[in-house]
């Protein structure tokens, strides 16, 4: 990210975004999905990769998933049985809008284990890190 777009500005526009987007903070993460009914719950942060206000920023990404039976995670993404960072590329509050819009839409797609197995498989989350029990319940 560029100086064109500072952090505070940064996570104003991504707040908006992810409000529009259907997933408005609860809890101080924004949040995809309801732990007491839906199969899987995705907590998204937007972190500094660094000391200062002009660090690049970066999305962290985390998946619940109900089956484990694993309590809903206080910390967010953090502690989800699957992680993974996404940088941010955005250096305007419409890109960022943007960019916003095509995370939710992904994560919106993968809303069951079967979803979330596929896309592991395929790489379309990248190299997430997958805590051993997710590992052995997708193996199932």
């Amino acid at each position: 990210m560029t100086s064109a777009m500072d952090q505070k500005a940064a996570r104003t526009a991504a707040t908006k975004a992810f409000k529009t987007g259907g997933m408005p903070l609860r809890k101080g993460h924004h949040r995809l999905g309801d732990p007491k009914s839906d199969d899987i719950v995705w907590y998204v942060d937007l972190r500094a990769q660094g000391a200062g206000p002009s660090a690049p920023l970066r999305f962290e990404i985390g998946c619940w998933v109900a089956a484990l039976g694993h309590p809903e995670p206080e910390g967010g993404p953090v502690d989800c049985p699957l992680l993974l960072d996404r940088s941010l590329a955005a250096t305007t509050p419409t890109e960022l809008a943007d960019e916003v819009g095509e995370l939710v839409d992904l994560v919106s797609r993968l809303d069951s284990v079967s979803a979330l197995g596929a896309a592991l498989t395929s790489g379309e989350l990248g190299r997430p890190l997958v805590d051993q029990s997710l590992r052995t319940f997708l193996e199932e």
